[in-house]
């Protein structure tokens, strides 16, 4: 009664399909990049959307990541203390609530004992900067003129004050909306930072079930080849991360630490501000000693030039000592690339994503450097091709045999 129905795919000849196929996935590969190109401000404002509302996820992934290597010690060692009725559950969630107990406690005491110290090395840099400026007030004087700040006809001091209290008192009524906005900024911080903290808490408890059911979602979605190659990468990714993201945070507290206890020795201004600055720069590859070096050495200068010598020949040697012995022996090879490479990454990284991107962009492209070589290597191996660098040296050789010249001829 009913005509069996055939499929449309089994009409094209099995030797025709995959070619059928690559133009079929072609099409619509060009069809969705017109659709982006059409769309474009309406796709880009939904993802800023997504992500804007997926920032707490965010956070709390990061400070799982960040806290992990911490909970694996203190989940061991309360398993060590309960060998007669373990409870893994309990013992994992003790951990984690004692990890982020230690987190904000940390927190906690950075901001009652080195914010007040920060404050007051700020509050005396602005009166060494404003002293400066009073005692070179000439200097200051022909710089305004330069900028068109003051006018040439009247006393150069008094058109300044005027011009200044004239831009304050504009600037008084928008007092109440910038502190609506901060307010409102505050506020969205903290309750990001407090749904990050209970997604972290999730993570840290239940990382063994989501495991499994990343596992289970991958054998489901592709072959077995596949699925073990993307759970290998994964946690080499895991590896690379982790160990460089926690190996650079000691290694800053330790640069942190050395360059407040050596400038306390050498008797330099503003320690505390100073170091503090060293120690979160630093937390920045490659670029993140030079960004906290210069304005530390210019808050110096103003104060003290023969400080601001003494700071930088410090910098100088200890940013050699910790990229040459700390950092290595911290960090350890995580990451497997040069310095060439490294300063691409974060170039790249920083163009593209800004600081995130300064951030993570050494880790990243140390996975995909990872990835290129195994895949090279693979080829090689199958070409019966050398995998060391320096077996290159001599290939081609630099001699060529006759046979092989008359055959180029």
């Amino acid at each position: 009664m009913f005509k069996e129905v055939i499929p449309i795919w089994h009409l094209i000849p099995e030797e025709h399909r995959k070619i059928a196929r690559t133009c079929i996935c072609i099409a619509a590969v060009v069809v969705l990049m017109i659709a982006v190109l059409i769309y474009f401000d309406r796709i880009s404002g939904f993802v800023g959307q997504c992500i804007d509302a997926l920032v707490p996820f965010f956070i709390g992934g990061a400070l799982a990541f960040i806290l992990l290597p911490l909970v694996r010690r203190l989940e061991t060692f309360f398993n060590r203390l309960c060998r007669k009725k373990p409870h893994p559950r309990g013992m994992r969630m003790l951990a984690v609530a004692i990890s982020l107990v230690c987190l904000l406690l940390l927190i906690g005491l950075f901001m009652s004992i080195l914010l007040p110290q920060i404050s007051s090395s700020i509050q005396s840099v602005v009166r060494q900067v404003t002293r400066y400026v009073n005692e070179n007030d000439e200097t200051v004087t022909e710089y305004l003129k330069m900028i068109g700040l003051v006018d040439l006809e009247v006393d150069p001091l008094n058109s300044a004050w005027q011009n200044i209290l004239t831009s304050a008192t504009n600037y008084l009524g928008f007092v109440p909306t910038i502190l609506m906005t901060s307010y409102n900024v505050l506020y969205s911080l903290i309750f990001r930072l407090f749904i990050g903290m209970i997604t972290c808490f999730y993570l840290l408890t239940d990382r063994d079930r989501l495991a499994r059911q990343m596992k289970k979602i991958s054998y489901a979605l592709f072959s077995r080849s596949h699925a073990d190659r993307l759970i290998y990468w994964t946690r080499h990714a895991n590896k690379i991360f982790g160990g460089f993201t926690t190996g650079k945070i000691v290694d800053s507290l330790i640069i942190g630490v050395i360059c407040y206890i050596m400038m306390l020795i050498m008797g330099l201004e503003y320690s505390v501000l100073i170091s503090v600055l060293i120690g979160v720069t630093n937390i920045l590859p490659f670029f993140g000693p030079f960004i906290g070096a210069i304005p530390s050495i210019l808050i110096l200068l103003i104060v003290n030039p023969a400080s601001a010598l003494k700071f930088a020949i410090f910098i100088l040697i200890l940013q050699q000592v910790d990229g040459n012995v700390i950092g290595p022996k911290i960090l350890g090879d995580y990451t497997g690339i040069s310095s060439l490479w490294t300063m691409f990454a974060i170039i790249l990284g920083s163009a593209l994503f800004g600081f995130v991107g300064m951030l993570i962009s050494v880790p990243v492209f140390a996975l995909i450097y990872a990835i290129l070589r195994t895949a090279t290597d693979a080829k090689l191996r199958r070409k019966q091709m050398p995998v060391t660098n320096e077996e290159y040296d001599q290939i081609p050789p630099d001699h060529q045999t006759d046979a092989d010249q008359s055959s180029i001829s």
